[in-house]
């Protein structure tokens, strides 16, 4: 009898559960891997753009907390205003504003003072008005003040000024200026028709506890000509004297934002624009000067749109994880699928047979959701400590704090995502598994196999076509980036989804032919002497489709791995060369010498500079030999290079372009060069032709071509160095394509002696320095160094501070540690998966072995026969994978050279294959495998 309550139903479905708890176990880290990766890219992206988010914020206010905002009204602009307008607005941000604005309030500050009033001494007011005041200054007071001043003499005002002096602190820059006392009487006068005057009394001096302390919403030196007292000594002392006694009022409110996230930014911005427009209703022309609002605009769009980047680039890596929840599922519903058919037979319906189904999967899904978001979190945690596909080693920014990762809804909205894809995954086996009876069943059971549905239908083929199409669209563009994307390959994910269909196509095509395969192998076998290996490839060969499964999980897990993989090391080995063409070496110090035109004595303010005559043959610079920056720890090389302007003069027609001066004993042990700089030519072979003699010159092949120049030709070029113009022939040694620092969009490029070049110019001029540098030691370090040497370093370009910074970017770092974390869910995975085949295979095929087993096979052979199932799937598996990846690294990566900048295209694009990452990569799976089997 069918349940029909839904009590008797949950309870069936859990007994279901358990005594499929093997099978369950495995779906349970289906599961909670596809809810972790999902989780892990709202996580992350939170997280990553938080941290952005902070340091802007930090670095643009120096001296305010990230989240602080300051409101203010300025008298100045518009006008002094009396208590009675002050005190409405002044009670709304100080008690309500807050709860608007939602966040946990850490500071508040108030501030208010007075217009600038005349300070004169008590003993001299009968003749004020003929005398200068001894200075302008203001009265106010400043909430909280005492937490954070030191006093240095004196005590802290009194709160009551009704019928005394109002006593007022002031600083110590102000005492020693002015010469002011504790416990001197002053008065104040106001400008105006009632020329009020406010007794005052020096009560103390005050010096800032720590002119850092969040508290100071302005710097601690702003209040040094500002009297300031207690708010109820203004109230009482002031106001009564004053008509409109308030000339500047602020109020600076501190909050905590450290978990505020992508999905709170709405909220938090609506709260702020209710509170400006009531503070602007209760007092025209007050203004919020600083606040966090543009920049969580920013965070907010940039956090969502590398949400959505990384959400398509993780798309290969679910739809294994989806693809292998549904092969455990399909094995679940087949171990399950007569009862299930017993049901259908006693008159359950369709939809009460996927209910049961449903509830089963609900199960499993409610805790994987648990479990997969704790381990997201660890997933975005780790993604935020990768440099690149599998690369975890830590750069120049490894002392930054680790992300703070928030649990958001976001993130618990994937997670649900990721449970509904794996149960609706779940579910389309126990969907087939539900239109039949017993007795449709037992039909099912006496028929031959069929053909996978996307074989019958032949969709393998039109998914071939979809991604041909895709590589005849990137042929015909010549580019992967998508329309208003710029120039960075990482904010297009079609840089993974279309080589991903590419090995996932070919991968179901190949399985048309596996079976075809493995008996012609079986063929090769039964002619060969053993038994083993022919019977462990016949039965491979008869149960093909029964191995499709993992065996297709295997080939495309290590398909997209060795593409990831190859993708990683070709934009890592591009961003190295880029950078290090940019730069010349590991550190570039553009240096001046000692002029000797400097002026003798400082000029006075109204005087010009009087500069020395340098006497007649004396150089304009002195330099210190190159070789005291090996005195240095950290350079291990040094070598000179000067980059000038240079103008060639050929049949009438001038051309403009860059020499690069180098010294050619120093040059090679310090600059970056690529053998395809100059048609195989290595640098050493250069230097040597500068070296054969002092007039050779390197010439970019393209202005060789142009003006029908060859080797041995003469060469005559004007040079200009700080505004001298000498012609300097050379004798061309060798052609270039490419060098470091020089680019053909700038126009011709030539290299020479530079030692050969001052001398044709007259004199040494300034140069830059190369150095090759220990990478243990920081360049800040070095560059300290050099100036301690007493050298004048202008600029630094430093390449490997550079390569980090890029390698640490959120859209470079998120893709490839969302790769990486699924890469290595994927490969654990596939792993479980074959060892799952294997025991659900020997028990279905128990009668089967024990039959080989009593027709005389040993125990060993037995052991061979079994293993060699295995083996012969991982190594089809694997040389498939890698096949397929290499194929698809070599066709798709090339696409991947973006940029319309002169810095983008040079040096060209190299394809690399990983493969030191595929022998770890192989280690890693032959291991698994070992346990498996």
């Amino acid at each position: 009898m069918f349940p029909t309550t839904l009590p008797s139903t949950l309870i069936l479905a859990a007994r279901r559960v358990w005594n499929h708890r093997l099978l369950m176990a495995c779906l349970l880290a289906g599961l909670i891997a596809a809810v972790a990766l999902l989780s892990s890219i709202p996580l992350y992206a939170d997280a990553v753009h938080h941290r952005l988010m902070q340091g802007e914020l930090t670095e643009e206010g120096t001296y305010r907390p990230p989240f602080a905002f300051l409101w203010r009204y300025i008298g100045a602009w518009h006008g002094d205003i009396a208590w009675d307008a002050y005190a409405p607005i002044d009670e709304y941000l100080a008690q309500q504003a807050p709860a608007v604005v939602g966040l946990p309030l850490d500071i508040q500050v108030r501030h208010v003072r007075t217009t600038n009033l005349r300070l004169f001494p008590a003993t001299e007011t009968q003749t004020f008005a003929a005398r200068e005041p001894l200075l302008w200054t203001s009265l106010g007071f400043v909430s909280g003040l005492a937490d954070h001043v030191q006093l240095i003499e004196g005590e802290f005002p009194g709160d009551d000024a009704s019928g005394a002096d109002v006593e007022v602190l002031i600083s110590q820059t102000l005492a020693e200026q002015v010469g002011l006392q504790v416990g001197e009487r002053y008065v104040l006068f106001a400008q105006g028709r009632d020329a009020a005057q406010i007794p005052v009394r020096i009560a103390g001096v005050w010096r800032p506890l720590n002119a850092q302390d969040p508290f100071w919403f302005y710097q601690p030196s702003s209040f040094d000509e500002v009297l300031l007292t207690s708010e109820p000594a203004f109230t009482t002392g002031v106001l009564p004297k004053l008509e409109k006694p308030i000339d500047v009022a602020v109020w600076y409110q501190v909050f905590d934002g450290s978990r505020v996230r992508t999905p709170d930014v709405p909220r938090l911005l609506d709260g702020v624009k209710i509170v400006e427009a009531r503070a602007t209703a209760l007092l025209n022309n007050t203004t919020l000067d600083a606040s966090p609002v543009q920049a969580l605009q920013t965070y907010s769009q940039a956090a969502r749109l590398l949400t959505v980047v990384l959400t398509i680039f993780g798309m290969p890596v679910l739809m294994l994880v989806l693809y292998f929840i549904g092969q455990v599922a399909g094995m679940v519903v087949r171990r399950g699928q007569g009862e299930v058919a017993l049901l259908r037979s006693r008159g359950a319906t369709r939809a009460q047979v996927l209910f049961i189904h449903l509830l089963e999967f609900s199960l499993v899904g409610a805790i994987g959701l648990i479990v997969g978001l704790l381990l997201g979190a660890v997933l975005a945690q780790l993604m935020g400590q990768m440099r690149s596909f599998l690369d975890s080693s830590p750069g120049t920014s490894a002392g930054e704090a680790p992300l703070l990762i928030v649990l958001s809804w976001t993130a618990l909205w994937y997670g649900l995502a990721g449970v509904g894809l794996a149960v609706l995954a779940s579910l389309l086996p126990a969907l087939a598994a539900s239109r039949h009876t017993i007795i449709t069943f037992k039909w099912e059971q006496a028929r031959a196999l069929r053909r996978p549905f996307w074989q019958r239908y032949f969709i393998d083929l039109l998914l071939s076509a979809v991604s041909l199409y895709g590589l005849f669209v990137l042929r015909g563009q010549q580019t992967i980036a998508l329309v208003g994307q710029g120039d960075d390959p990482f904010s297009n994910p079609l840089l993974v989804l279309v080589p991903a269909l590419f090995c996932f196509s070919l991968a179901l095509l190949f399985m048309r032919v596996f079976p075809a395969l493995m008996s012609g192998l079986a063929w090769l076998a039964d002619r060969l002497p053993g038994m083993v290996v022919l019977l462990t490839l016949r039965q491979v060969a008869r149960s093909a489709g029964q191995y499709i499964g993992p065996l297709l999980l295997l080939i495309v897990t290590l398909s997209l791995a060795t593409f990831t993989a190859s993708m990683a090391a070709t934009l890592d080995g591009h961003l190295h060369d880029q950078v290090y063409y940019q730069v010349g070496a590991d550190m570039n110090l553009a240096e001046l010498g000692q002029s000797t035109e400097s002026p003798d004595r400082p000029a006075l303010p109204g005087e010009q500079p009087v500069t020395l005559a340098r006497a007649e043959g004396e150089p304009r610079w002195l330099f210190l030999p190159v070789s005291e920056h090996l005195r240095v720890p950290g350079v291990k090389a040094a070598a000179r290079a000067g980059d000038y302007q240079a103008t060639s003069n050929i049949g009438g027609r001038q051309q403009s372009g860059r020499l690069l001066g180098v010294d050619w004993t120093d040059f090679t042990q310090v600059a970056f060069f690529r053998l395809d700089f100059a048609a195989n030519d290595s640098l050493g072979g250069l230097m040597n032709q500068l070296a054969l003699k002092r007039s050779h010159i390197l010439v970019s092949r393209s202005f060789l071509a142009r003006n029908n120049l060859s080797i041995g030709d003469p060469l005559r070029l004007t040079v200009n160095v700080e505004d001298v113009f000498e012609p300097v022939d050379f004798i061309v040694a060798a052609a270039l394509d490419l060098f470091p620092t020089l680019y053909p969009q700038d126009g011709p490029f030539f290299v020479a002696n530079l030692d050969y070049v001052h001398e044709s110019l007259g004199e040494t001029f300034p140069y830059d320095v190369w150095l090759s540098t220990d990478p243990s030691v920081r360049g800040e370090d070095i560059v300290a160094g050099v100036r301690d040497l007493g050298l004048a370093v202008v600029t630094v370009s430093d390449a490997r501070a550079t390569m980090t910074a890029e390698q640490m970017r959120p859209e470079r770092q998120g893709p490839f540690g969302l790769l990486s974390v699924g890469f290595l869910a994927a490969a654990a995975l596939t792993v479980l998966g074959f060892l799952v085949y294997a025991v659900v295979s020997f028990q279905r095929r128990f009668i089967e072995l024990g039959m080989l087993r009593a027709v005389g096979l040993s125990v060993v052979q037995m052991a061979a026969f079994l293993a060699g199932e295995q083996i012969t799937l991982v190594l089809v598996g694997v040389g498939i994978g890698t096949g397929l990846g290499v194929a698809a690294s070599n066709v798709f990566i090339p696409f991947l050279q973006v940029g319309a900048g002169k810095t983008a295209q040079v040096p060209p694009f190299v394809v690399h294959i990983a493969w030191d990452k595929l022998w770890i990569i192989y280690a890693v799976f032959g291991a698994m495998f070992l346990v498996a089997v």
